[in-house]
């Protein structure tokens, strides 16, 4: 017999209901005393220098992982974990978008009230409703569902927590519920939570230092059974000690493959890709990519937010993290990222086409750089979209500075490397991309972050294309449709100029695109 949770934590915001059509929930909307908080915060502050003018920040300060990302009535939803001010506890926020880039806010969507506080969790559209599976901090996971036409009103399930903390004894070997994700199968629905077995665990399991999702079945939402791991023995192409929070396990492609993104407290956000047996319910991963390193939780990608684009491929967006602790502001979203497979079955991410849609000005030529070296650019500004065409043929290394001062002292710099090695009967060559903020701001509010370095795969004739979004204090790098990276700076207001330099030699850029972007907060 399932325990019963007390209603002891009720929000102390007052929970704001909408019903009827969508346009009489529109016309209600205009006496929402949280949306005119919202309007009031965003207006005082959109014309911060540290306030991003393209990416989502949440309208009344901290913003943590998006949840529930989906599609409904013609419309994208983003949720997020939002902390109002009154009640300082996780919420779900609630934004809505149409087409993905300029983002409208909504009422809080979900409140605490037998949990402490609603933490991360995903969405599963139904042809009538919405569910919402989410972590409720101190009893377990959680179900809501809703249906009305701009997801104003959630109800939890009779049966809160569906999975509670504490697994029954015939369950088997102990797990441990966090975030969850949702989906389903002809059978009925399916749920992951992710884990990490430390210490605790291993005196009950004999795993350690082990990552693990644990999968969970339900006909009815209400009554949910332990399925074991989905992996046979963990995820073993990822280092010790990761976790796997935030699991989001989506098909993509058209050949049967499965992408499985999550976040690791320790090392960030990773994606697996693998195929997934739906008779043994088992999850073989075969490709392994890593996003962002360095610390955890300054100035870097959180948690991953993935739902289906409707043709094969997904759309992602993360929460970042500041580096700078005075701040109002606390975290923001990247851009939304499109998630597709290329020809030879590679995760490709670039940002969303609609991003085009807030390209203002247009530069556009070509650049011969002389070694060592630095060529300032035209075109100037902090809210940018640049393009670069790089081919490394005669220099080792090309750097893109950007929110560069007039004096040079401060800038952020993305660098291209190439590293030939001598074999017994050719040259070869590896590429890798640098991004380095060590002299990114003159303030002390900033915390510091050492470079970050990932390497580039399946470079081919050391083509590169690089894709640089600069957002005040927000830089989003996109390589090849392989590799994405971001950092958060806190520059001087003259930090505008862009800067190329070349290093080791010569170097020809045919196509050097640069945009200033508009706000989506005017």
């Amino acid at each position: 017999m399932k325990k019963v949770y007390e209603r002891k934590f009720i929000s102390k915001i007052p929970k704001e209901t909408y019903r009827g059509t969508e346009a009489q929930q529109r016309e209600a909307l205009k006496q929402s005393p949280q949306l005119e908080a919202f309007r009031q915060y965003r207006e005082a502050l959109k014309n911060h220098p540290y306030m991003p003018a393209f990416h989502f920040w949440a309208p009344d300060g901290k913003i943590n992982d998006p949840n529930g990302l989906c599609f409904w009535n013609g419309q994208c939803h983003l949720f997020y974990q939002a902390y109002p001010p009154e009640d300082f506890r996780q919420h779900w926020g609630h934004t809505v978008s149409d087409d993905m880039v300029h983002w409208k806010d909504l009422p809080l969507a979900i409140y605490p009230d037998l949990e402490y506080a609603v933490f991360s969790g995903s969405s599963l559209v139904e042809e009538d409703r919405v569910i919402a599976m989410y972590h409720g901090r101190g009893i377990g996971n959680m179900i809501a569902t809703s249906s009305d036409p701009l997801l104003l009103n959630w109800e939890k399930d009779s049966g809160c927590p569906v999975i509670p903390l504490t697994p029954d004894s015939s369950d088997g070997k102990p797990y441990r519920v966090f975030d969850p994700f949702i989906w389903k199968e002809e059978e009925g629905y399916y749920a992951l939570s992710g884990c990490y077995y430390g210490e605790e665990e291993a005196r009950h399991t004999g795993y350690k230092n082990k990552m693990v999702e644990h999968l969970f079945f339900s006909q009815n939402l209400s009554d949910w059974t332990y399925m074991g791991e989905l992996t046979e023995d963990g995820f073993p192409q990822e280092e010790l000690g990761n976790d796997g929070a935030c699991p989001y396990f989506w098909p993509i492609g058209d050949n049967g493959k499965y992408l499985l993104f999550h976040f690791s407290h320790r090392t960030g956000p990773h994606c697996l890709l693998g195929t997934y047996d739906k008779v043994l319910h088992k999850f073989y991963p075969d490709k392994h990519t890593r996003f962002n390193f360095g610390p955890i939780g300054c100035s870097s990608y959180q948690a991953p937010c993935l739902t289906p684009d409707g043709k094969g491929g997904l759309y992602l967006i993360y929460n970042t993290t500041d580096a700078n602790l005075t701040l109002t502001r606390q975290g923001a979203m990247t851009v939304m990222h499109h998630v597709t497979l290329d020809e030879e079955e590679n995760v490709h991410i670039e940002p969303v086409e609609q991003l085009d849609s807030l390209h203002v000005s247009h530069y556009e030529s070509e650049c011969r750089l002389k070694a060592f070296e630095e060529t300032i650019l035209q075109p100037q500004g902090k809210e940018l979209d640049i393009k670069l065409d790089i081919c490394l043929t005669d220099a080792r290394a090309v750097t893109l500075s950007v929110l560069r001062s007039p004096d040079g002292k401060e800038h952020t710099d993305i660098t291209v490397y190439r590293s030939r090695m001598k074999r017994l009967d050719h040259i070869a060559c590896e590429y890798s991309v640098a991004v380095d903020t060590t002299h990114a701001s003159s303030t002390p509010d900033a915390e510091g972050r050492q470079p970050e370095v990932m390497k580039l795969p399946d470079v081919k004739d050391g083509h590169i294309r690089l894709r640089v979004l600069v957002d005040r204090c927000m830089v989003e790098v996109f390589v090849n449709g392989r590799i994405t990276m971001m950092q958060m700076m806190y520059p001087s207001e003259d930090s505008r100029q862009i800067s190329l330099t070349a290093l080791g030699g010569p170097v020809h850029i045919p196509s050097v695109q640069v945009w200033n972007m508009a706000s989506i907060y005017e």
